[in-house]
């Protein structure tokens, strides 16, 4: 009796066991997952991986699926002001731990957006910093007045046809244009000074615009860690103190949107071609080259 009894007990282990089994194999192992989000190109709202919405989607996306961390995976000379700004305040909202790790370079807007990161990882001789603005527009009137060219504009409001390139800017205008430049720089340089807790020598030298290698700037304050990809993966496991699964999180672009962006971004393509009839003023850019 006692013999069938420790067979049956034997029996149900071995029975447990093998569901267990079967359900991990569908499951696979729980382990602790961290996401890796590219951010390629120059940041912009049509922008494949480097506009606001689609960072958005996969930090969402990410966290729904249980990552714990988060790494920026950032390759961007910058780009369109209001959309890095954007993304800065996404990765500033992620409540998990966030690393940004730079590959060849991660300037100006790139940066802005960076410098919500809990760390910054760079390669010694990755371009970055850049923190500076710019806007430009042509102006062609001589070449115009060279061939007998007249420009007829019918407009209301005095201001309308600030940044035409069919004549020069006034001093007025200029003035109009520096104080919105002077606007954006401040917010960019105060956001990336209260981001990285720069002192005020720190400060006065990155606020000049200039770019640096990693390893200078890791001197000023604007780098955490010299490495690669392997060093943000450190950091994250030494943070969670686990082994973690990275796992990345990119958009697979179909044709339409290798042309114009994500979906969301479509609609805004198709009426920036509506409006190009429209004379614009020159664009605002976190920008470098």
């Amino acid at each position: 009796m006692k013999k069938t009894k420790m067979l049956l007990l034997v029996l149900a282990g071995l029975g447990v066991l093998f569901l267990a089994l079967i359900v991990l194999s569908f499951q696979g192992p729980f382990e602790t997952e961290a996401a890796v989000v590219p951010v390629r190109g120059a940041i912009a709202p049509g922008s494949v991986e480097a506009s606001p919405g689609n960072v958005r989607e996969q930090v969402q996306k990410a966290r729904e699926e249980g990552s714990q961390a988060f790494i920026f995976e950032i390759n961007s000379p910058g780009g369109t002001v209001v959309a890095s700004r954007q993304i800065e305040r996404i990765i500033s909202d992620v409540d998990e731990l966030t690393v940004c790790q730079f590959k060849d370079y991660a300037t100006s807007g790139a940066y802005w957006a960076a410098s919500a990161c809990d760390e910054i990882v760079t390669d010694p001789l990755t371009i970055t910093g850049g923190l500076g603005v710019t806007a430009s527009y042509l102006e062609f009137s001589e070449l115009m007045d060279e061939y007998g060219i007249e420009h007829v504009e019918l407009k209301e409001g005095e201001l309308k046809e600030m940044g035409s390139p069919y004549r020069n800017i006034t001093d007025e205008e200029e003035d109009i244009f520096k104080d919105i430049l002077n606007q954006t720089q401040t917010d960019f340089i105060t956001t990336v000074s209260e981001n990285r807790e720069l002192t005020d020598e720190e400060l006065e030298e990155v606020a000049t615009g200039r770019i640096f290698t990693g390893k200078d700037g890791k001197e000023v304050g604007l780098i955490d860690e010299l490495g690669a990809r392997g060093k943000a993966e450190e950091i994250v496991e030494d943070h969670l103190n686990e082994t973690v699964n990275f796992k990345e999180y990119r958009r697979e672009p179909g044709i339409l949107q290798l042309l114009l962006g994500s979906e969301e971004d479509v609609e805004l393509k198709t009426e920036e071609v509506a409006q190009k009839t429209e004379l614009e003023i020159p664009k605002l850019y976190a920008l470098d080259f």
